[in-house]
């Protein structure tokens, strides 16, 4: 049995993990960013070059999941690697232009907020809390030592070279709470959410963003999904290789080409998927065209296919357009959710009597 002071003592870190979790979801569904994403995303606009490992100590993040953190801003389009001139096993990390525009209009960090608190305290009870949470950071780490294998310690180097940084490295102010948050558990013994989690849609059902063909084909093939789309499309929809064109697309990696996919399961199952197809355009050309998206009848009605439209929406940074038939049922949902028929479309078929 632990003592009530103990026990009171993790409820209260508790408490903080739910705070940042829940900061960390309206993140996610306002900004489709995580809280260590857009922590790591303010670190690079701050210092241009930055290393991953740089980025480890100023977020007091393991090189491993900061690594995983650039990854996801990456495909995003937010960051870009490029080599170190001098040292080309170097990577430096710079914000695109996209990337810029998303710092210059993000919310306030939660850290920010908590250090203008910290501010207004008398300077012994700030003294005060800095030793209570040294302690506790001394016993988190020496716990994490004694029972880790010692690659996972850190003190190592990196595939480039770079060393990794320590367990006990002194955290950063910006980076301690979200330390906090990932060392901690919830109250039924789960662990905390972790920056790729899956998130929480409609109807009990996980949200997953794919932005590779490797990660799609983690969970299915792309032959399965265009079979997903084309049977729950019905009676709107192209045929299977089309649409398996249209994901492939989607995913590639080719200059010119790119976007996502977003697929909703329960259980394990897929019950809706969508496609985001970028443009390579903007302006009177929106710079993302949202392919396929489709919700399996049972599931229907709940706010799956909404919510996969929010998201495409908050991913696609930038505009979206869409098409739709006059007497598609979802063109009422789509004008809902701010989409609007300016133009009339009109195409020309490329065949011999249209010559």
């Amino acid at each position: 049995m632990y003592g009530t002071d103990s026990e009171e003592l993790v409820g209260e870190l508790r408490k903080i993990v739910r705070t940042l979790d829940l900061h960390s979801r309206w993140l996610s569904k306002a900004f489709a960013l995580t809280s260590p994403q857009l922590v790591s995303l303010n670190q690079i606009s701050k210092k241009e070059g930055l290393t991953i490992g740089d980025l480890a100590r100023l977020t007091s993040l393991s090189c491993a999941t900061a690594t995983g953190i650039v990854d996801r801003l990456e495909q995003r389009g937010l960051v870009r690697r490029s080599r170190n001139g001098r040292d080309r096993r170097q990577v430096q990390l710079n914000l695109t232009e996209e990337g810029q525009l998303l710092c210059q209009r993000r919310p306030p960090l939660l850290q920010e907020g908590f250090l203008r608190t910290l501010e207004q305290l008398d300077k012994p009870t700030k003294e005060e809390m800095l030793r209570s949470l040294r302690f506790l950071a001394e016993m988190m780490t020496g716990m994490m030592k004694e029972h880790l294998p010692g690659d996972f310690s850190g003190g190592g180097l990196l595939a480039s070279g770079e060393p990794e940084p320590p367990l006990n490295v002194q955290p950063s102010p910006e980076g301690f709470l979200e330390s906090c948050r990932m060392l901690m558990g919830d109250g039924d013994g789960k662990s905390a959410r972790s920056a790729t989690a899956a998130d929480a849609a409609p109807g009990g059902c996980q949200m997953h963003e794919i932005f590779t063909r490797e990660t799609l084909e983690a969970r299915m093939s792309a032959d399965m999904l265009a079979s997903f789309l084309h049977e729950n499309l019905k009676p709107y929809e192209d045929t299977e290789m089309d649409i398996k064109a249209g994901v492939e697309r989607a995913l590639s990696s080719e200059p010119g080409r790119g976007g996502f996919v977003l697929m909703a399961t329960k259980e394990g199952a897929t019950v809706g998927a969508l496609v985001i197809l970028k443009t390579g355009m903007a302006g009177y050309v929106p710079p993302n065209l949202l392919l396929f998206v489709a919700v399996a009848p049972e599931h229907r009605g709940c706010g799956v296919g909404a919510a996969l439209v929010r998201r495409a929406q908050a991913l696609a940074g930038g505009d979206v357009k869409l098409h739709c038939e006059h007497d598609n049922p979802a063109r009422r949902l789509y004008e809902r959710m701010g989409f609007a028929s300016k133009y009339l479309e009109m195409r020309w078929s490329h065949e011999p009597g249209n010559h």
